[in-house]
């Protein structure tokens, strides 16, 4: 499915059942994240605008029904589908911010001061450039395409005659050799700044010289000249390469790879608004380009869920990460869980390399604009509120046209960051969560995860480096459902134990090392490499979908299996409930799509992460139950009645061995749990 053109009607109709549910249970409902750099605007509201395109698709074409917030990609395509019905996307930036173009007035002010001084990385004008490209990366037109990277350079051991800031988009180039890419230019003597779409050149010369370069340039640019400019035109720039930067064969060579140009007087530099939209218009040349050379080829792809276990596991085996195979693979299982619910409890000894699976999987994430998609995060003891994840109004710092400044934890930034890649996953490590008591720091987290309701203050950074509320009508957001959660446990002495209404959120895990596993070559994990876009939007897209499972052929003897323990466990009042239900038949259909159709393989999974974790108290109250479950793990057709069983011989063998585990626990302490 790909998003075409939308009818004016289906917009509208979109927009309705908008208005209807409001905008978080709209996004909820369908599977989108916030808008935070663009918007839909109808009579004077904002709507977010691939939101209202996913629904309007559905609405257009009932035989296929919404598109997901992975199907398809923002800017051109969004705005193609959009144009037809007389609506437009819109760049959402408030008037009168002038930080980029501060930067740029203090670059071009102080260079040629700067380029009479020794070339040094640590001289002052460096520090200006950085500020400058971090400023750009953190815009709207950057972060809303994440295939583009920013890079600057004031020059490498000399000065640059020409510094550069260029927009790579990795699907044409990685590299300012090669390529069609924006770039902003500026003038040899700093008169001005032009933001321009040219062409790389270095490898062009190298391979055909300069004349037979010359040529393939004014041909690749009337080529790019052709496609849709008008934005372009309507925005004043100039479709030709009559720039001049200088009269040297360095700036004639980028004067001639030029495509399109917009020139800033020193001194008379737009505000940020008129900045950032001249640099989305340039950077949608660009997509145009790319869509252009790439027919044929899909703009987005998404990687199934096998696909992804099986690139995952070469991940983690490249790594030196020892994780043994077959049934109870705790890399197959993890990923099962992921989908299923973005929230995982890994318990276990020290060093059993719990940790170190989850630093796997943040590492394969990779990066995006704000840098890398995984937070690792060291619980501390002292840790008695939400504050510790979600921050608060200080007032010690300053406040601003009657908003009160912020201090934000990084758990903070790194939600907020988050939603402004809603289609990318983002890894959350609390490790060694249970130092402090988890319900104390963990509960509005957990509730907002749950319900998915407002819970996330709704901050931005603003120009003097504070966080404020974005909107003082908006003050809460929800937690992004692109944010995946990981928690390792240590049980001690220094530790405390979870409640059940936390285990009963989580599917929880117990890791530990045999002795098969302490082999002579052990080495220390290494760090992985990042997934390929179509293995992580896969992950994503499973994650956001609440019912992909009804589709699996293999659930329903797992759903009267369970129904049959429900019913044995109502007997001593320890039944499970909707939730864990409906996430254990999710559990099914993920291992199904892994490989795993077996009923009874399915189960042995089942009953271990999502039953025994709510099995705990005295032994008096816990020894029935286990037996019971024991009775069941050994033959979950067989009529009940405990008998002692052989681990290697009953049906659900990882089930039994823990339940054993536990019983011995019981027999010793007179009181179980299952992370004890």
């Amino acid at each position: 499915m790909a998003l075409g053109v939308l009818s004016k009607e289906a917009i509208d109709r979109a927009i309705g059942e908008f208005d209807e549910l409001g905008r978080d249970a709209f996004l909820s409902k369908y599977g989108f994240g916030r808008a935070t750099h663009y918007a839909l605007v109808v009579d004077g509201r904002e709507y977010d605008p691939k939101a209202i395109a996913g629904v309007a698709h559905g609405f257009d074409h009932p035989d296929e029904g919404p598109l997901k917030n992975t199907h398809f990609n923002g800017g051109i395509e969004l705005r193609k589908a959009y144009e037809p019905a007389g609506y437009d996307v819109v760049l959402k930036v408030p008037a009168g911010e002038t930080a980029i173009q501060q930067s740029l007035e203090q670059f071009m002010g102080s260079y040629l001061d700067a380029r009479r001084d020794k070339f040094t990385g640590s001289h002052p004008i460096m520090s200006t450039m950085n500020t400058l490209v971090e400023q750009i990366r953190q815009s709207g037109p950057v972060k809303s395409r994440p295939n583009v990277m920013v890079k600057g350079s004031s020059g490498q051991g000399n000065w640059a005659f020409i510094p550069w800031i260029a927009f790579l988009d990795d699907r044409e180039t990685t590299t300012t050799k090669t390529g069609v890419y924006p770039v902003l230019l500026f003038s040899h003597d700093m008169s001005g700044v032009f933001v321009t779409v040219a062409q790389g050149t270095t490898e062009l010369r190298d391979q055909l010289g300069r004349r037979e370069m010359l040529a393939h340039l004014q041909a690749t640019a009337t080529r790019v000249r052709r496609l849709d400019t008008s934005e372009l035109a309507a925005r004043g720039f100039a479709l030709d390469n009559s720039i001049f930067l200088g009269d040297g064969t360095l700036a004639r060579d980028y004067a001639a790879s030029t495509i399109a140009f917009k020139y800033y007087e020193r001194g008379q530099v737009p505000e940020d608004l008129e900045i950032l939209r001249d640099l989305d218009a340039v950077l949608e040349l660009s997509d145009r380009n790319i869509e252009s050379t790439s027919v044929g080829q899909s703009a987005v792809t998404v990687s199934t869920l096998d696909t992804i276990a099986i690139e995952f596991r070469a991940a983690v085996d490249s790594s030196g990460l020892r994780i043994p195979r077959g049934h109870g693979d705790l890399v197959i299982s993890l990923l099962a869980a992921l989908v299923t619910k973005p929230f995982v409890i890994l318990s276990g000894l020290s060093g059993s390399g719990k940790t170190q699976l989850a630093l796997r999987l943040g590492e394969w994430f990779g990066s995006g604009s704000n840098g890398r998609r995984f937070l690792p995060v060291a619980v501390r003891p002292d840790w008695t509120g939400p504050e510790a994840l979600f921050g608060y109004e200080d007032a010690l710092r300053p406040p601003a046209d009657g908003r009160a400044a912020w201090f934000v934890p990084d758990t903070l930034r790194f939600l907020l960051s988050a939603a402004d890649e809603p289609d990318m996953p983002h890894l959350l490590l609390l490790d060694e969560m249970n130092l402090a008591h988890v319900e104390r720091y963990f509960s509005d987290f957990l509730s907002g995860f749950e319900s998915r309701d407002a819970v996330l203050p709704n901050l931005a950074l603003g120009d003097d480096g504070e966080w404020r509320l974005r909107n003082s009508q908006e003050r809460l957001v929800a937690i992004p459902r692109n944010v995946f959660v990981i928690g390792t446990v240590n049980v001690d002495e220094t530790t405390y134990q979870f409640s059940p209404k936390v285990l009963d959120r989580a599917t929880t895990f117990e890791v530990r090392t045999s002795t098969d596993d302490l082999v002579d070559d052990v080495v220390r994990p290494n760090a992985v490499h990042p997934a390929e876009v179509a293995h992580l939007r896969g992950l994503v897209e499973l994650a956001l979908d609440d019912t992909w499972q009804r589709d699996s052929p293999g659930i329903g003897p797992v759903a009267n299996a369970l129904r049959d323990l429900h019913g044995r466990l109502a007997e001593t009042n320890d039944e499970f409930g909707h939730r864990v239900f409906y996430e254990s038949l999710r559990f099914a259909a993920a291992l199904a799509k892994l490989g795993v159709t077996e009923r009874n393989h399915a189960l042995d999974h089942l009953v271990l992460l999502k039953v025994l974790p709510k099995i705990h108290g005295s032994r008096r109250r816990a020894e029935p139950v286990l037996k019971m479950l024991a009775d069941f793990g050994a033959d979950p057709d067989g009529a009940p009645g405990h008998q002692n069983v052989d681990p290697a011989a009953v049906a659900l063998p990882l089930s039994v061995l823990k339940i054993q585990r536990m019983l011995r626990d019981a027999e010793v302490n007179q009181f179980v749990s299952f992370t004890v």
